[in-house]
């Protein structure tokens, strides 16, 4: 019924943000701070300059000390904001290689973003079998070049054997032919009859090299075996060596991957973490003072609670909307663009996260009612905007009334309006909204709380549902929060309700506790899978080193082992070579009794087992020649073999090189959504961090030059102040200049007078030469001229011969004590003065 339908109208519109009303209050404090009175002139100090008439000394010096002071703050202010400057200057310095090195990884994060396919994935796990793959291969060909390199170097150790073998041949039969050329010397001489004695000397000898021949060979081949034990050991520690090297080998590689398993376990937990929080700390809400209102109405003290609710809410900057763009259009008013113009979608957005923020306070209050957006209150709140043509930050009744006619019928109709800006980003614009509702639900005394009424549900505490919608007026920025209730809700929810986002982060904080947890879970298993790899990996180079050493000894072992059998070899060549020698020695003794015959059968005996002898050593020459050559190829073997060793060594390191690599690359396309999040947040919070040290550094460059031109100022008052001290200390050394040479002048006048002297008569003054002299006072026996300085005494006794004269011609006695200018007579001074002037002239007679 018509009578049932009520409109209500805030009372008042918001005029500004929060922020906004705090910058011009600031202003207005400035305006007033620069208000000056007309009977003085402030200085940039706040001194007040007065004429150098008005100033005492004492009071310019007071000036001087006060500009002194002022200079001195001034300097230290100045000092701290160069100091400041410095310091911002660094700041951007830092500032911008942060962002160059977020850059860099950002690039980087992005090029894996664009090339993680899920066939780039697929292909990259393929790679990273094919490549495991060949590491197994690498391993078996490595395995095999190590066999053979043992093989090859056992080849060359027989091979020395031989030669040392053949050698020990060539020598024995070299000594063989040595001692088959003395049996043919001995049968000679035997033949010839010479050197019987020596002959059986010989012989003794022979025996005597023979028995220690034998000892030595015993030594020698005690020895030999005991090396050839060695050499058995050797090799059994070095098959033990290449056992616990290969199974050390297999415990890194399983203990690496589970370390590169738990690493990217531990990112993706730590991702979700991220996410998490990042969603916590971009949800807004506004947490209302306790008691602020009841279904009864507002709470009495609104003005104190209005404080707290300002001071416990402060809007948190939300990352992704920062990157949402907001068309302005040019206000025509000023050729600015700076009109905001929203999309469907942007509208939706505003009002959904709006309403979010608002059922959050409904629900904090205990109202039952809630915020219900559909697209009918969208268009509803846009068309209000849309049609509004007030000017400024007022209701536009026409609007209001004609949106019930156009878009919807209404019972309850409520609206709050405020100014919101230029709003470039989506951010920007859900922080004015943001601080218009803390305004109008904290700072609305001027309003009668008109606009908490509506904001905090007061106005729908009655309805289950409230709709609601934001419109932002196109020519001015006006934002306009509407909230309704339709006559037909069938008809306002036509399309369906628009879902609205929770602020209530209770959920979200239970996901962070539970991914948290996990984190923690898997960060321990993270740190116990690197303990295990780092002790497999040192068990590794501690089985290596252990097969280095034990192939080290093995080699020692192998070289010591074919010493000992050369130096048998020696031992036994010797011993043979002896043992020929005592035999041709013994034979030679027995020969000495032999008959002729038998000498001669017995040389040439001797003679034809020299000559094969020959030819045996000829034999056991030829056949150490090519043992040499056999052991000159089998050590080219060996370094063949070792070489391809090395290179087979590498190719394993190079193909664990290449699994790395491509594990490395997997982690990055598979982790490169939430890499590419991280390093465009950390780049985006670089550039800002770069944005805000720009900032800090132009404020303190303007404080700077603020600073110095206040100390500027401040010189150049000190410097007025110490002129006019200077100008009276200058006057008053004048003064004193002055005082002192008039006292200097007046002492000099004194000294002239008292030593000038004049006579006095009962009516005449004279001089020192006799003459009168008018228009002198003479008092206290003292002449002064008609301007009262002082210019001789009065004398008693006549100096002079002209004043003699003068007196004599005048009749008349000198007089002392006498104020007027008429002259006494001279009387018996004249009389006295005659006598002596005749006295003198009688002397000079």
């Amino acid at each position: 019924m018509k009578k049932n339908i009520k409109t209500l109208y805030t009372a008042t519109a918001v005029a500004t943000l929060l922020m906004a009303a705090k910058t011009q209050t600031a202003q207005a404090a400035t305006s007033n701070a620069e208000t000056k009175t007309n009977s003085e002139t402030t200085t940039a100090t706040g001194a007040i300059t007065t004429t150098p008439a008005q100033v005492t000394k004492e009071t310019a010096q007071a000036d001087v000390n006060k500009a002194q002071e002022v200079v001195n703050d001034q300097q230290a202010e100045a000092n701290g904001a160069q100091k400041a400057v410095d310091t911002a200057n660094q700041k951007v310095k830092d500032a911008q290689a942060k962002v160059d090195s977020t850059k860099a990884t950002l690039d980087e994060a992005t090029k894996a973003k664009q090339e993680a396919t899920q066939e780039n994935i697929d292909k990259t796990k393929s790679d990273i079998s094919q490549a495991e793959s060949d590491i197994t291969s690498k391993q078996n060909e490595a395995s095999q070049a190590e066999s053979n390199v043992n093989t090859k170097q056992s080849a060359v150790t027989q091979a020395q054997s031989d030669v040392n073998t053949s050698k020990a041949k060539v020598d024995q039969a070299t000594a063989d032919v040595n001692a088959k050329q003395a049996s043919v010397d001995n049968a000679q001489k035997v033949l010839d009859g010479t050197d019987a004695e020596q002959i059986r000397k010989n012989a003794d000898d022979a025996q005597k090299a023979v028995d220690s021949d034998k000892a030595n060979v015993q030594v020698k081949t005690t020895d030999a075996t005991n090396k050839a034990t060695a050499v058995s050991e050797a090799q059994k520690a070095v098959d033990t060596a290449q056992t616990a090297a290969q199974t050390a080998k297999t415990n890194s590689d399983t203990t690496s991957q589970k370390l590169a398993e738990a690493q990217s376990a531990v990112n993706d937990a730590q991702t979700k973490v991220n996410s998490i929080n990042d969603q916590i700390n971009s949800v807004n809400r506004i947490e209302m003072p306790k008691g602020y209102a009841t279904h009864k109405g507002l709470a009495s003290n609104l003005d104190e609670l209005g404080k707290q609710g300002l001071a416990m809410n402060k809007y948190k900057d939300d990352e992704k909307a920062k990157q949402e763009k907001i068309e302005l259009a040019v206000d025509p008013a000023d050729n600015v663009k700076s009109l905001v113009r929203l999309t469907a979608d942007q509208q939706k957005e505003i009002t959904l996260w709006t309403a979010g923020i608002l059922n959050d306070i409904r629900k904090q209050l205990g109202f039952s009612n809630r915020i219900v957006v559909t697209n009918k209150s969208l268009e509803f709140a846009k068309y209000i905007a849309d049609n509004s043509t007030i000017a400024g930050v007022e209701h536009d009744d026409k609007a209001l009334q004609d949106v019930s006619k156009n878009v919807l019928q209404i019972r309850i109709q409520s609206e709050s309006i405020g100014f919101g800006g230029a709003q470039a980003t989506m951010n920007d614009l859900q922080e004015s909204v943001y601080y218009l509702m803390l305004q109008m639900l904290f700072d609305d005394a001027d309003s009668n709380w008109g606009h908490a009424m509506q904001i905090s549900g007061m106005d729908f505490d009655q309805m289950k549902d409230e709709y609601f919608g934001i419109g932002i007026r196109p020519q001015n920025n006006i934002i306009g929060f509407e909230t309704f209730y339709p006559e037909d809700p069938a008809k306002a929810d036509e399309g369906g309700r628009l879902t609205i986002p929770s602020v209530d982060t209770t959920e979200l904080q239970a996901e962070l506790t539970t991914a948290q947890s996990d984190l923690n879970t898997k960060s321990n298993a993270l740190t116990s899978a690197k303990s295990a790899n780092d002790e497999a990996q040192s068990a590794l180079t501690t089985a290596n080193n252990n097969l280095a050493t034990a192939q080290t000894n093995l080699t020692n072992a192998q070289k010591a082992k074919t010493q000992a059998d050369s130096d048998l070899e020696t031992a036994k060549t010797q011993l043979t070579t002896d043992e020929a020698k005592l035999a041709s020695a013994q034979e030679a003794v027995q020969a000495l009794s032999a008959d002729l015959a038998t000498k001669q059968a017995n040389l040439q005996s001797a003679k034809d087992t020299l000559e094969e002898s020959k030819k045996n050593l000829a034999r056991a020459e030829s056949d150490l020649t090519a043992k040499q050559n056999a052991l000159t190829e089998a050590e080219n073997e060996l370094k063949s073999a070792q070489d391809t060793l090395t290179s087979a060594k590498q190719a394993v390191s190079d193909a664990q090189a290449k699994v790395d690599s491509l594990k490395a690359k997997l982690d990055s396309l598979t982790n490169a959504e939430p890499n590419y999040e991280s390093a465009k947040t950390a780049y985006d919070k670089a550039v800002s961090d770069l944005e805000t040290a720009q900032n800090n550094l132009k404020s303190a460059e303007n404080v700077n030059d603020e600073a110095q031109a206040k100390l500027d100022s401040a010189k150049s008052e000190l410097a007025k102040a110490q002129a006019v001290l200077d100008k009276i200390l200058e006057k008053e050394r004048a003064e004193e200049a002055l005082k002192k040479a008039e006292e200097e002048a007046k002492e000099a006048a004194v000294k002239r007078a008292q030593a000038t002297h004049f006579y006095q008569t009962e009516s005449k003054l004279f001089d020192a030469q006799g003459k009168e002299v008018t228009g002198y006072v003479v008092k206290d026996n003292q002449v002064y001229d008609a301007k009262g300085n002082l210019v001789g005494v009065v004398s008693k006794k006549v100096m002079t011969r002209e004043l003699h004269r003068a007196l004599v011609k005048a009749n008349t006695l000198p007089q002392t004590g006498n104020e007027s200018t008429v002259l006494a007579g001279l009387g018996v001074a004249l009389i006295g003065l005659g006598s002596m002037l005749g006295v003198a002239k009688r002397k000079r007679q």
